[in-house]
């Protein structure tokens, strides 16, 4: 099939063959043609772990790694959509759970035979269908309205229940960056804060996020064991309560892992449900495990962030079958965004000293 240059998702960068490269399966979503795209999964539902290897030249990824990498091949094997050999005996590869190895997820992706069962799926055609069968039963359709349900129902009549899973690489280079010199701005107000107009802020960093798991795991084994004496239904009851993380906690870790539970207002992320696996470390006293999967899955939430915050979208790149690595397109751009940022820069920075001399003026 050929070799060529992967396309990094996150800064469109060439990717050559034995770079490192984080990989984000994404599992694509239907009816995408009447998606918002608010969120950066309007296309595809990214999964919540990465993992790690070295491009392979060819679309893939070999010396695969990551704490991530067993759980997610075993999620996958749990709903796969199964392919038999096809009549291409070359392309049309067999998909199994049997035979799934990471070398097989690169293949079926590539030969786009890589994918979920998803018969659930309630899609916004779906939705809009009900609702105007609703209205049909109540009220009696309008011509135009009686129009746009026959064809919501041809729309929806295909019964298959393949929903594609693909990927999508980062480059290693790029993804240190992110977890390492990214920081968000966190409002703490009063001149408390260590940045910002007024110390009104301090900034944190991934490396504060992951710092802060041990007293994450320490604070659910002391809620646990103090809940272990209350018997019954009740007991129960509050034990599954104290497995959820708490939103306002002064904790990181803690608040930011509360953003799966329910999937806040971009959605639930695709294949791995993190609540319940949180849950199964915990009710299986695996505290080591839990950490490790909670840094993982707190990685992936600060990459997700850091694609919301510089407007990105979880995609599958262009330039597959490229060996195009020209760099001066890319330093045109780089400049060019420079430029915007330090002239926006310059304009905050006059509006926050004019601020300043008012206060100090009037104080």
């Amino acid at each position: 099939m050929g070799c060529w240059n992967h396309t990094c998702a996150v800064s469109n960068l060439h990717i050559t063959a034995g770079q490192d490269v984080v990989v984000f399966l994404l599992v694509k979503n239907h009816k995408t043609d009447d998606t918002s795209f608010c969120y950066g999964n309007a296309l595809y539902n990214p999964v919540p772990l990465p993992f790690y290897g070295k491009y392979d030249d060819y679309g893939g990824v070999e010396d695969c790694h990551g704490f991530g990498l067993p759980i997610i091949l075993d999620e996958l094997k749990q709903r796969l959509y199964k392919f038999g050999q096809g009549a291409n005996e070359y392309h049309d590869c067999e998909v199994t759970p049997e035979n799934l190895t990471i070398e097989k997820l690169f293949e079926a992706d590539h030969e786009s035979r890589l994918g979920i069962q998803s018969p659930r799926y309630r899609s916004t055609d779906d939705y809009n269908k009900n609702k105007l069968e609703e209205i049909r039963l109540e009220k009696g359709l309008s011509e135009s309205q009686q129009f746009e349900l026959d064809r919501l129902a041809a729309k929806i009549k295909n019964e298959d229940t393949f929903q594609q899973v693909t990927h999508v690489v980062v480059h290693g280079d790029i993804f240190k960056a992110i977890t390492e010199k990214w920081y968000i701005e966190d409002y703490v107000g009063d001149g408390k804060g260590t940045a910002g107009y007024g110390n009104n802020y301090n900034h944190i960093y991934l490396k504060d996020i992951i710092d802060s798991i041990p007293d994450y795991i320490a604070s659910r084994k002391k809620e646990l064991e103090e809940l272990a004496t209350i018997d019954g239904a009740i007991g129960a009851r509050l034990r599954r309560m104290a497995r959820r993380d708490s939103w306002d906690s002064p904790n990181l870790a803690t608040k930011w892992l509360n953003g799966f539970d329910g999937g806040g207002a971009s959605g639930r992320p695709a294949l791995i449900n993190v609540d319940e696996h949180i849950g199964e470390y915990i009710d299986a006293g695996d505290w080591v495990g839990l950490a490790s999967f909670a840094k993982e899955a707190l990685t992936f939430a600060w990459v997700n962030s850091f694609m919301s915050y510089t407007r990105k979208i979880w995609v599958k790149q262009s330039g597959q079958g490229s060996q195009n690595s020209e760099p001066l397109g890319y330093r045109v751009l780089i400049d060019a965004m420079a430029g915007i940022l330090d002239a926006e820069k310059a304009e905050y920075d006059e509006i926050n000293a004019e601020d300043e001399e008012e206060d100090a003026i009037t104080g």
